[in-house]
């Protein structure tokens, strides 16, 4: 029998230059991930140091009609029966607290609790608003709790109620998770929150 030679290993040919992708193509492509993961981020984390661009006025009407803006704080509910024995104890006025409970009982006003700390060591105080309603606090390591009304959309908007200096104020919530370090508040600055009430 006669067998025939096996055939002869041959190297495969190379791609031709312009099938391989160039370092400037590839250099272009990781600019673009890198720019659209930060801007991922920035989007996610709440934006950094508020709407600080934005005037006052216009920030007020932009942060309640744009929900996208807000961070969401998912807070502790107050069952509508406690609502008159919690109020109580709050720091709103005797005609306040009838609107509220008029409010809870009209089903278009919920109270949560929102405990707020001083998250930096720098101290302020600040003032919570709820559509009519504002709780001022003077921030403390020790958390204190402000009973919000929120209404269905749930929109709290934290504003700097004493000068924050060069170093600004750091506050922080106690969530149904745990702590909450909140973005640093600078003069002028606004932090539009969107609660979630659980």
């Amino acid at each position: 029998m006669h067998k025939e030679p096996e055939p002869a290993w041959k190297p495969q040919p190379q791609p031709q230059a312009a099938d391989k992708p160039s370092g400037v193509r590839m250099a272009l492509i990781g600019l673009a991930t890198c720019v659209i993961m930060a801007g991922a981020g920035v989007h996610f984390m709440g934006g950094g140091h508020g709407n600080t661009s934005i005037p006052a006025a216009e920030n007020n009407t932009q942060d309640h009609d744009n929900s996208a803006n807000r961070m969401g704080i998912p807070l502790t509910l107050i069952a509508s029966q406690k609502a008159a024995q919690t109020l109580a104890k709050s720091n709103y006025t005797d005609q306040e607290q009838a609107d509220i409970l008029a409010g809870i009982k009209r089903r278009d006003i919920r109270l949560v609790a929102m405990p707020v700390y001083d998250a930096t060591g720098a101290g302020g105080t600040i003032t919570l608003i709820c559509g009519a309603w504002h709780q001022t606090v003077h921030l403390s390591p020790t958390p204190q709790t402000v009973i919000l009304p929120i209404t269905i959309s749930g929109n709290v908007d934290i504003i700097p109620a004493s000068d924050p200096g060069p170093a600004g104020i750091g506050s922080g919530a106690i969530t149904v998770f745990g702590p909450q370090t909140l973005p640093i508040m600078y003069k002028g600055d606004t932090l539009p929150l969107t609660v979630i009430a659980q």
